[in-house]
């Protein structure tokens, strides 16, 4: 079947896991976020719902089974190019102009495809997820990436030495230990002094909340994805940007976020599973853990969202970060090499990236579980 697109159209398809539809530009010029799709290559879409672009007008190919595919008028990809049209007249200035808050509905896709155009142009982009029930670095964290090649529209970003904070739940319910860890990622940020452009995915949240994250990452615009309401009814104190929502806004779903991290989009990497000999103290953090009101001194309070690390029993299908800690009181504010799954508790054996885990001490334990192994 061939579909023809005209200017400024999108084709959109839902596909889901059991399905797969291929794709191939048979003339002119589509993308996806962004990315240029090659001409007379298949590509191969399952368990997602996309769109395919057209600046100019194309004739796609298309083959295979899916839940929906339909052709619309509607699209915000012209607006995000024009992101790109300002920085570009103005010669990648960033002096007045860098570091963007992306909040609303279509926030991972209007980053994707704007880092996309800037990498086409030979810049590179800073993405910060700060929402941890994204998972777009990965679920439960949040994360940092200097991303200097194109974000692909099968394979997804590509996990190039992200620097990663384990908050470990995708559910913000510790406002203090939330606070530290995006202080810690801004000074880490701040360390390396890159002067690119600065995207931030942020999580939903108050004016309040908003006008916090502004000060703390030194936001110069917020740019609002979809969503009227919350754009007018947003009083913050970084100026506003209104952008269309996309074609899809696609939930992310933590478990496949997981399985990505490990084998990669299409099964394609290996881990590993061993089991783990080497003395390592299992923490979780958080005031749910310190003692109860009812072991504490008579009229004394308990701190609410502490964030303190305890030892605990190590639990099963858990996703543990392995931190850069040395000792116990620093863990919450340490960054993580990566991330393990507990196969067997009993004998302590984890599904990993690597052969063997580096030689350190704490792995912390989270709320996330994930049992498809």
């Amino acid at each position: 079947m061939e579909i023809r697109l005209w200017p400024n159209q999108e084709f959109r398809i839902e596909v889901n896991e059991t399905q797969k539809l291929k794709v191939m530009v048979v003339s002119g010029l589509a993308e996806v976020k962004g990315q240029e799709l090659l001409s007379e290559k298949w590509y191969a879409f399952k368990d997602t719902k996309t769109f395919i672009f057209t600046f100019s007008g194309c004739r796609l190919k298309v083959e295979g089974v899916c839940d929906l595919q339909y052709v619309s008028d509607t699209t915000n990809v012209p607006l995000i190019f024009n992101i790109l049209s300002f920085f570009s007249k103005n010669g990648f200035d960033y002096s007045k102009l860098r570091t963007f808050m992306v909040i609303g509905n279509g926030r991972s896709t209007f980053c994707f495809t704007l880092i996309n155009f800037f990498i086409r142009m030979g810049k590179k982009v800073l993405f910060t997820e700060i929402d941890p029930s994204r998972g777009n670095v990965f679920p439960g964290a949040l994360s940092t990436i200097h991303v200097d090649t194109l974000i692909d529209c099968i394979e997804g970003l590509r996990l190039k030495n992200p620097l990663s904070f384990y908050y470990g739940s995708t559910e913000i319910t510790n406002m203090e230990l939330y606070d530290l860890q995006t202080t810690k990622l801004q000074e880490a940020i701040k360390a390396k002094n890159i002067e690119d452009l600065h995207l931030i995915l942020c999580p939903e949240g108050t004016s309040a909340f908003y006008n916090t994250l502004i000060k703390r990452f030194e936001v110069d615009r917020v740019v609002v994805v979809g969503n009227e309401r919350l754009y007018h009814s947003l009083d913050v104190i970084a100026e506003k940007l209104m952008i269309n929502r996309s074609g899809f806004v696609e939930e992310k779903e933590v478990g496949r976020s997981i399985s990505r991290y490990f084998k990669g989009v299409n099964n394609e990497y290996t881990p590993f599973t061993f089991n783990v000999k080497y003395k390592w103290r299992i923490v979780r953090i958080g005031e749910m853990y310190v003692a109860p009101i009812s072991a504490l001194p008579l009229g004394s309070t308990r701190k609410v969202g502490c964030v303190e690390a305890s030892e605990v029993e190590i639990a099963e299908n858990s996703v543990l970060g392995i931190s850069e800690a040395r000792e116990i009181e620093d863990v919450a504010g340490s960054p993580v090499l990566g991330y393990v799954v507990v196969i067997d508790a009993n004998s302590f054996k984890i599904l990993c990236t690597q052969p063997r885990l580096p030689k350190y001490t704490f792995l912390i334990q989270g709320d996330l579980k994930h049992i498809e192994y």
